[in-house]
């Protein structure tokens, strides 16, 4: 297994096709209209984690850094999205693994205060084995239309630098990820 730390705008072109059949296998054609966060326009990542065996990409962790309002102060968090793992390659620690590395870049280089992720009902307990816990309050982020109260997918935080909030308002100052 091989893990890389990659900026988005730094992709080669085996690293973007490898990307584009990592989404298709996790998200077939059938599948993309079910998808509850469909209607959101959502934030692409800065970076990306890869997990590698051999030659496939396995799995992929997109991260970002962005200045928020966190009950009323100004912090830089970490944001976690489009996490994907092959199907056929789940529950082999892969996802848990990018993870890791996810958190270690957020501490180690990225220096946020927290990190937060937004995922299906089905997937809290998976990142409560990697120590995120649920965040009980509002979450506001920007759509199209204008500042919305974001409640499609459940929120959970990871502490970084410092502990991060389980309750209150964070406005995302931009589109959700």
């Amino acid at each position: 297994m091989k893990i890389e730390f990659v900026a988005t705008d730094q992709l080669s072109d085996i690293q973007k096709e490898s990307l584009k059949q990592l989404r298709t296998a996790v998200y077939p054609a059938a599948a993309l209209g079910t998808l509850i966060g469909k209607p959101i326009t959502w934030m692409s990542p800065q970076w990306s984690i890869f997990v590698w065996d051999e030659d496939e990409l396995v799995s992929r962790v997109g991260l970002l850094t962005r200045e928020i309002v966190s009950n009323g102060e100004i912090k830089i968090i970490g944001g976690v999205g489009g996490v994907l793992t092959h199907p056929q390659r789940q529950d082999k620690g892969h996802a848990s693994e990018a993870m890791h590395e996810a958190a270690r870049r957020f501490n180690e280089e990225l220096q946020v205060a927290y990190a937060l992720l937004f995922c299906d009902s089905r997937l809290i307990e998976f990142y409560k084995r990697l120590q995120w816990k649920p965040f009980e309050g509002q979450v506001f982020v920007q759509q199209p239309k204008g500042k919305i109260d974001f409640s499609a997918n459940n929120a959970m935080v990871l502490d970084v630098k410092e502990p991060a909030p389980l309750h209150g308002s964070l406005d995302l100052n931009g589109l959700p990820w």
